[in-house]
């Protein structure tokens, strides 16, 4: 059965980082977190092409599959394209408050915080290696504050729409007909309309990351052209990033993510050589 149809399992905490109805996240705890024993944790981005229809149920299973690996997770809800205040700039600044606002949950769970990463599935690709490049915006920028307060050890993207730029150039060029409008429609506009945006939103525009990045993709993905992975680590190599990136045969735009697919095992294994650094 497809992932998007099952029942998602619940997390064991649902929590709120801000005061607006989509400004929460679910933490997931395994059962060997304690005082003495704090989990490394991961930081998950949901996908859906930052629109308002598609939330983060579909990434409970990825959640719960990690936290069976004894990795704490906090999955972010954040606004989107269709909700109030969603795409530019509120998408970002939600997703940068969810992240800093693991400190205060470092507070009252047992979280090691200095074994953190942050990944992505889909658009959520864009928003994790968003969060490891955003020391770069531009002070004048509205997405410049507030400055991060946890370093992270690395980012994955699955499936991920890393680069916005080359999510729609590669898009059009492939018949992946989903990115280009999309992208287009989070920041309001194409890089020739409102280039300050794309500069401060688009992880593209924020290399060196200067932090390890493992992209996941799958060979058979309809709508995250298996070429972009490939140019994102050209790109990020050439100003000295460390980039590894993993063509899984056979496997579509949901196999990356899903724990009951063959895909799985390279996905996990992603996200802890990352968080066993």
């Amino acid at each position: 059965m497809n992932i998007l149809d099952r029942t998602p399992p619940k997390a064991d905490h649902r929590l709120p980082y801000g005061n607006l109805p989509m400004q929460f996240g679910d933490l997931w705890l395994p059962a060997s977190a304690s005082a003495a024993h704090r989990s490394p944790l991961l930081v998950f981005l949901h996908g859906g092409w930052w629109k308002s229809a598609y939330d983060l149920g579909y990434a409970s299973f990825l959640c719960a599959a990690m936290k069976a690996q004894g990795v704490a997770v906090w999955s972010l809800e954040y606004r989107r394209v269709g909700d109030d205040g969603g795409g530019w700039p509120g998408t970002m600044q939600d997703v940068a408050a969810g992240m800093d606002h693991v400190v205060k949950l470092a507070e009252a769970f047992p979280l090691d915080t200095t074994r953190a990463i942050a990944a992505g599935h889909s658009a959520g690709g864009q928003l994790a290696f968003w969060l490891a490049g955003r020391h770069h915006i531009p002070h004048s920028n509205v997405l410049a504050e507030p400055v991060p307060n946890l370093a992270l050890k690395g980012v994955v993207a699955l499936a991920g729409a890393v680069d916005l730029r080359l999510t729609i150039d590669l898009g059009g060029f492939f018949s992946f007909s989903n990115g280009g409008p999309a992208v287009r429609a989070l920041l309001g506009g194409s890089p020739q309309d409102v280039p300050e945006r794309y500069a401060a939103a688009d992880p593209g525009a924020l290399l060196p990351l200067g932090v390890p990045q493992i992209l996941v993709q799958g060979s058979e993905d309809d709508q995250i052209p298996p070429a972009l992975p490939l140019r994102w680590q050209q790109n990020a190599q050439r100003q000295g990033d460390r980039v590894e990136v993993k063509i899984v045969p056979g496997a579509d735009h949901f196999d990356v993510i899903d724990p009951e697919s063959r895909a799985w095992p390279v996905s996990r294994d992603a996200m802890l050589s990352l968080l066993r650094v």
